[in-house]
């Protein structure tokens, strides 16, 4: 009995995929009808794809290829198997290629997630030197306060205000921001002392409604009931009311300091910060804790941040 026929039955379920190697050997064979030029396709012997033909023929128990002397033929089985096989290298390519793209394109551009008040003050006014510094590396920064999709949105770092959402993620202390009252200099003429702030607008944030709360129960002590208040959804729309004399907004200092209208547009009416801080960190995934273009963003990052505290404001 020939092993064609002793293999009928049929290989296990478990290995009926047959290796790769074997699948292009087919392939190329049944492409130029030809043992020899198949080897030279795939920088074989001959004897090398005849064997991977041979084990594919006893892996199913059938023939691929009717042999007549030096040419070959498929079989009518061998006709619907290719069909197959064509089919599934052609989706191998396709799904290795794009994997490919995104790994250079990876290697080229480094996705950011930050806070549009981070972005400004700091990211914007900095970024020149690291695009001198790293000209193969494309920034794309998401201004935004929506927490960072790291799998889903393809983020690559984020920068952002406490420790939420941050399980599963790497956490780089940048600095640490205390709550300070700022407004236009015509509206802080008017404000001697904290307590002068109810006789004023203060701007809140909507997602921060306990902010200005907890600054006047550390600061004053006691009960202050603002004139009126306004309200809105990102610190820089806050910041810009405050600039046009519409309120007193609070500030993360020292960051504000990175802010363009800041000790001139924008003023601080009293020279009180809060002593409750909050961190603002760099988020990464830890398995990109070695990634090249992570780690230069890291170390642009922490001096661009000491640029902003380390600013002089003349007021």
């Amino acid at each position: 009995m020939s092993k064609i026929e002793q293999s009928k039955s049929g290989p296990s379920p478990s290995r009926i995929v047959p290796s790769l190697s074997a699948l292009l050997a087919f392939e190329r064979v049944a492409a130029h009808l030809s043992f020899r030029r198949a080897a030279r396709d795939l920088s074989l012997s001959p004897s090398a794809i005849s064997h991977q033909i041979k084990g594919l023929e006893e892996r199913f128990g059938i023939r691929l290829f009717a042999r007549s002397g030096r040419s070959v033929v498929l079989t009518s089985e061998g006709e619907r198997y290719l069909k197959t096989v064509q089919s599934a290298l052609q989706q191998l390519e396709q799904g290795s290629r794009e994997l490919h793209d995104r790994i250079k394109d990876r290697e080229r551009v480094l996705r950011i997630s930050a806070m549009p008040f981070f972005t400004r003050t700091v990211l914007i006014p900095h970024l020149a030197k690291f695009q001198t510094n790293h000209p193969k590396i494309d920034i794309r920064i998401d201004a935004t306060h929506e927490y960072a999709n790291f799998d889903e949105r393809g983020i690559d770092a984020a920068i952002r205000y406490g420790r939420d959402k941050s399980q599963g993620l790497r956490l780089d202390s940048l600095l640490s921001v205390s709550g300070q009252p700022v407004c236009s200099p015509k509206l802080a003429a008017a404000l001697r002392e904290p307590e002068d702030l109810s006789k004023t607008t203060l701007i809140n944030l909507v997602d921060q409604p306990r902010a200005w709360p907890a600054w006047l129960s550390e600061i004053v002590k006691q009960s202050v009931v603002p004139k009126s208040e306004l309200w809105f959804d990102n610190v820089p729309a806050a910041l810009e009311a405050a600039e046009h004399g519409l309120g007193v907004a609070l500030a993360m200092y020292p960051l504000v300091k990175g802010w363009p209208a800041y000790g001139r547009r924008l003023v601080a009416p009293f020279d009180m910060q809060s002593r409750r801080t909050q961190t603002l960190y760099l988020v990464t995934r830890p398995q990109d804790a070695h990634d090249r273009r992570i780690r230069n963003f890291r170390r642009w990052l922490l001096g661009a941040v000491k640029a902003v505290v380390d600013r002089s404001v003349v007021g």
